[in-house]
C-alpha cells in the first residue's frame, strides 16, 4: 500500500498521540518503573491501588494505594493522581518498602493517601507533566460529529521552561505543520499546566494575532514558529 502525505500526516498524529502516554512514566529513584496492574483497594474502601515494576522482574513490583477523593469528598482528577504517585514512588525509599505489609501476591503495599492529599492541597508538578498537560490538549480524540479543528503532530521539549507543539489543521492536507512555544512555569518560576484554554483561543489566534507573534527562528519540523508565551501570561 502506497501512502500519501495526507495519509502519512495521519499516521504521525497517532504516532505523537501513543507517545505522549510514555512521557510522564513513573519513576522510583534512578529508574523508570511501568505500571503493572491497577485495582481497587480491597482493604481500603475509596482507594485505587496502582502497582508499579521495572518491566523484567516481578520481585521488584511495589503497589502504592491512592485515595480516589479529596478530604473534603470531592473527586481527585486522574492525571494529578498519577502526578501526586509519582512524587511519592520517588520519594518512597528502600526501607519503606522492607516494611510494608505485603498483599496476596507478596507485593509490598504503601498507603500513599497523606501524601497524595498534600498534593491536592498544594500541587507540585514536574517539568514532564506541564509538557504532558500542554501537549494533550491536542491530543484528545474528536467527537464523532466535531472534527477536530486543530491535531497535534508533534511536540519537543526546547527547555526546562518551553516546550513547542507541532500542529496542524483539517485544510492543511500534505502541508508542514506550524510551531507554537507554550510556557512551562508560571512568573514566579514555578512548574504549570494550565494551557488548557489555548485549546478553544488557538483557532481565533489563527486568524487574528498568531502572525503578530510569529517568531524569527528556522525549525526544519514545521514552516513557521508563533510564541505564545506572553499571551497565555498575560504580558
Amino acid at each position: 500500500m502506497a501512502w500519501d502525505e495526507t495519509g502519512l500526516s495521519g499516521l504521525q498524529a497517532q504516532l505523537a498521540h501513543e507517545m505522549l502516554s510514555r512521557v510522564t512514566a513513573f519513576t522510583f529513584g534512578p529508574e523508570v518503573r511501568l505500571v503493572r496492574g491497577v485495582v481497587a483497594s480491597p482493604d481500603r474502601p475509596g482507594t485505587g491501588r496502582v502497582v508499579l515494576w521495572d518491566g523484567q522482574r516481578l520481585d521488584s513490583s511495589v503497589a502504592f494505594d491512592v485515595p480516589l477523593t479529596d478530604t473534603q469528598g470531592g473527586n481527585i482528577p486522574s492525571e494529578d493522581l498519577a502526578a501526586a504517585l509519582r512524587g511519592v514512588a520517588t520519594d518512597c525509599s528502600e526501607r519503606e518498602i522492607e516494611a510494608a505489609p505485603r498483599d496476596a501476591f507478596g507485593i509490598p503495599v504503601i498507603d500513599a493517601s497523606a501524601p497524595v492529599h498534600a498534593f491536592v492541597a498544594e500541587p507540585r508538578f514536574t517539568v514532564p507533566d506541564a509538557l504532558h498537560a500542554a501537549a494533550a490538549v491536542f491530543s484528545l480524540p474528536p467527537e464523532p460529529e466535531e472534527p477536530p479543528e486543530l491535531r497535534l503532530r508533534g511536540f519537543l521539549l526546547l527547555d526546562r521552561t518551553r516546550c513547542r507543539l507541532y500542529l496542524d489543521t483539517p485544510e492543511s492536507q500534505d502541508a508542514p505543520p506550524f510551531g507554537i512555544d507554550l510556557p512551562l512555569q508560571d512568573e514566579k518560576g514555578s512548574v504549570t499546566v494550565g494551557a488548557t484554554a489555548l485549546h478553544t483561543a488557538l483557532p481565533v489566534l489563527l486568524l487574528s494575532e498568531l502572525d503578530r507573534i510569529r517568531k524569527d527562528v528556522q525549525d526544519p519540523y514545521c514552516h513557521t514558529v508563533h510564541d505564545l508565551a506572553d499571551w497565555l501570561t498575560g504580558n
